[in-house]
C-alpha cells in the first residue's frame, strides 16, 4: 500500500510539473505579449519564453490595444476558453490516476494543450505581421528604432511592494 501511495505521489508531482509548465508557456505567450499590467514598457524581458514580447511592446499603444481587442473577438481566440483549459487539466488528472496508466491518452491531452498554445501564438503572430505589412517604409523604420530601444533597454528592476507603498 505504501508503494502505491508513493507511486501516486510521484505521478502527481509529474502532473503538477507538467501543468505548471504548460500554464507558464501559455501565460508567457499571451500575458507577456499583452504587457498591459505595467504599462506599455513594463514587465520582464529577456527570458526565452518571451521571444515575441519585444515585437509587440514596440508597437504604438493604440495599435497594440487594437490587435489584442481583435484577438479577443477572433474565433481562434475563443477556442481556448478558461473552461476548456480546466476540462483539459481535469482530463489529464483522470489519465494520471488511471490504472493501468495509459501513456498515449496523456500524450493526446498534452498534444491538445500544445496545439491550443501554438494556435494563440500563431494568431498573435499573424496579427503582428498584418500590422507590419500595413506600414509604409518610414513607419517600419520608426518601428524598427523603437524595437531596438526595447531590446537594448532590458528588463526593468523589480520594485519592492512595501517600499512602493511607503512612498505613495
Amino acid at each position: 500500500m505504501v508503494t502505491e501511495r508513493s507511486r501516486n505521489a510521484k505521478l502527481m508531482r509529474w502532473a503538477l510539473g507538467l501543468s505548471l509548465g504548460v500554464n507558464l508557456l501559455v501565460l508567457g505567450l499571451v500575458a507577456g505579449a499583452a504587457y498591459r499590467t505595467d504599462g506599455p514598457h513594463g514587465g520582464g524581458k529577456g527570458t526565452m519564453r518571451n521571444y515575441g514580447t519585444p515585437y509587440i511592446i514596440a508597437l504604438p499603444d493604440d495599435r497594440r490595444r487594437a490587435i489584442f481587442k481583435d484577438m479577443r473577438q477572433n474565433d481562434r481566440d475563443r477556442s481556448v476558453s478558461r473552461d476548456a483549459r480546466r476540462a483539459q487539466y481535469a482530463e489529464a488528472l483522470t489519465a494520471l490516476r488511471s490504472d493501468p496508466f495509459d501513456r498515449s491518452r496523456l500524450v493526446a491531452i498534452l498534444e491538445t494543450q500544445r496545439t491550443a498554445t501554438l494556435d494563440v501564438q500563431q494568431a498573435v503572430q499573424d496579427a503582428w505581421l498584418a500590422e507590419i505589412a500595413a506600414m509604409d517604409t518610414a513607419a517600419r523604420a520608426a518601428y524598427a528604432d523603437r524595437l531596438q530601444e526595447v531590446l537594448e533597454r532590458g528588463p526593468k528592476p523589480k520594485r519592492d511592494k512595501d517600499k512602493r507603498s511607503a512612498e505613495d
